[in-house]
């Protein structure tokens, strides 16, 4: 494209141009993001990390492994926006963490990871824990600690 070729397009042209270019620009994003998503979707991704191994090891022995998996507890699961947010920050921090980091023998879920943990325990029981009247400061994994990864907490 010669240089000065936009300028001199025809006014009405110049915004059906624009708006090709971004929603172009859009569907390569989401084309993106969504390749992403399918990558990562699987446990056996969150498994290449050697230190998610025991936490992979006890989630397989459980009866979540037939109805969850790693991302449908850990990742934000409120609209797709949410998710890839999560999903995004949580790997980054995953990446720096083993790249740079000091990673425990023992790791842990982050503290900032627990209230999504929590919103998603309740988003698949909310139907048994619909009449339980639970505490607003205590969590599910305060009484059932070993779901689904066993002794691993």
């Amino acid at each position: 494209m010669k240089t000065g070729t936009v300028e001199k397009m025809e006014p009405r042209f110049k915004r059906p141009l624009l708006l090709a270019v971004l929603a172009g620009l859009f569907l390569v994003a989401l084309i993106g993001v969504d390749s992403v998503h399918s990558i990562t979707k699987d446990a056996s991704f969150c498994v290449s990390c050697h230190v998610m191994q025991p936490a992979y090891g006890t989630w397989s022995h459980s009866s979540h492994r037939e109805i969850v998996d790693c991302n449908g507890c850990h990742t934000d699961q409120r609209n797709y926006l949410t998710k890839t947010y999560s999903k995004v920050t949580s790997g980054v921090k995953h990446l720096v963490n083993n790249t740079f980091g000091d990673i425990p023998p023992r790791i842990r879920i982050a503290t900032a990871d627990e209230a999504i943990v929590q919103q998603n325990c309740i988003r698949c029981h909310g139907e048994v824990t619909r009449n339980v009247r639970m505490d607003p400061t205590r969590s599910c994994s305060d009484c059932h600690r070993y779901t689904p990864h066993s002794n691993f907490r």
